[in-house]
C-alpha cells in the first residue's frame, strides 16, 4: 500500500477519534435535563391554563388565526419531519381523524415548509398543519414549553381550557384515553379539574 494512502486512513480514522470524543465530552458535561424531558403529561401545577392567540401560516403559506377553531376541542400536536417519534405516531393522529368529528386534530410542524409539504403528500396526513420554524419555537413557547424535544400534544377544550400537555410520543392507548377524556369533559360529565386530574394520570 502506498504510504500517501496508508497517511490519509491515518488520518481519517484520527479525525474519526476526535469528533466521538468531543461528543461523548459534551453528551457527559450538559446538564441533566431527564426530568423536564420526560414522557408524559406536564403537571398541572406547571401547566399553562388557557390556549394563547396566535396565527401561523399553514404548508401553502397562508397565515390562519388559532380562534379558527375556537369553540371546538383540539388535540394540538407539534412536530417535524425529521423527528422519527413525531413520524411514528401521526398514523394514529390521523386514524382519530378520520373516526370522529368531536376532536380537531391540528399538527403545528416546527419545519420548513417545502418539506412539511412534501412529507404530508407523501404520508397520506390530511388534518391540517400550521407550519412555522421560528415563529412555531414561539408558539411552543407561549406553553411553557421551550427546550423540550418533539413531539409534544397539547389537548383544549371547546372554550379554550388546556386540559393536559403530553410530552414525548402518543402510544395507541394513551390517545384513545385522551379522546375519551376530551368527550366526557364536553359533554359535562367530567369538571375541569376531574379532567385534567385523569390525563395528567397519562
Amino acid at each position: 500500500m502506498p504510504i500517501w494512502i496508508r497517511n490519509s486512513l491515518f488520518a481519517v480514522m484520527l479525525l474519526c477519534c476526535v469528533i466521538i470524543g468531543m461528543r461523548v465530552y459534551i453528551a457527559l458535561d450538559a446538564p441533566d435535563n431527564s426530568d423536564a424531558i420526560a414522557v408524559g403529561a406536564v403537571s398541572n401545577d406547571a401547566m399553562l391554563t388557557t390556549l394563547p392567540e396566535f396565527t401561523l401560516n399553514d404548508m401553502w403559506g397562508e397565515p390562519h388565526s388559532i380562534s379558527e377553531w375556537a369553540g371546538k376541542p383540539l388535540l394540538i400536536n407539534f412536530w417535524a419531519t425529521w423527528c422519527a417519534p413525531c413520524r411514528r405516531e401521526m398514523p394514529l393522529l390521523q386514524a382519530l381523524h378520520t373516526s370522529q368529528n368531536e376532536l380537531q386534530v391540528l399538527g403545528i410542524a416546527i419545519d420548513r415548509q417545502p418539506d412539511v409539504q412534501s412529507y404530508m403528500a407523501e404520508s397520506g396526513i390530511s388534518y391540517p398543519s400550521l407550519v412555522g420554524e421560528e415563529d412555531a419555537i414561539r408558539v411552543s413557547d407561549m406553553f411553557g414549553l421551550d427546550g423540550l424535544g418533539l413531539p409534544f400534544t397539547i389537548l383544549i377544550g371547546a372554550g379554550g381550557e388546556v386540559l393536559t400537555i403530553f410530552v414525548g410520543e402518543i402510544e395507541a392507548e394513551e390517545l384513545d384515553e385522551m379522546a375519551s377524556i376530551s368527550r366526557r369533559f364536553a359533554a359535562g360529565e367530567l369538571g375541569l379539574e376531574e379532567a385534567r386530574e385523569r390525563l395528567g394520570e397519562l
